[in-house]
């Protein structure tokens, strides 16, 4: 059964962590319509930045994963608030299709910067997990 040389601790772990951040992507899309009542559809972009921030870090910096992880969870929380102040603080009492534009705008204006600072191929930490044998 060499065939059947799964990785399944490694997918277990993958789909885990893919969930937990699914999970909070989404809690924080409600927690911040539920507190300012606004549509912050650019949230998963902060993410994504940090993301390739830390992954950026580990591989050119050297720098360790959770040094690189914490680092980028600050960077992320200072832009967070930094774009709270220039673009949701001006219309919260504004249109909702107002604040839509102006998150879009804010949306597409990361997905770009990011597309041109870590180019659109796929990215990997290389942390790899044993292989667990089945049988």
């Amino acid at each position: 059964m060499a065939i059947v040389d799964i990785f399944l601790l490694e997918a277990l772990l993958n789909g885990v962590l893919l969930g937990g951040v699914l999970a909070l992507l989404s809690l924080g899309l409600n927690l911040i319509f539920g507190v300012i009542d606004v549509v912050w559809i650019c949230y998963a972009e902060l993410i994504m930045l940090g993301m390739y921030g830390m992954y950026f870090l580990y591989t050119v910096y050297h720098a360790p994963i959770v040094a690189a992880a914490a680092f980028c969870i600050v960077a992320v929380a200072v832009l967070g608030v930094l774009l709270h102040v220039l673009v949701i603080a001006p219309l919260l009492g504004a249109a909702p299709i107002n604040q839509l534009l102006a998150t879009g705008g804010v949306l597409f204006f990361l997905q770009s910067a990011a597309t041109v600072l870590f180019g659109i191929e796929f990215k990997n930490l290389g942390l790899r997990l044993p292989v667990l044998k089945v049988a």
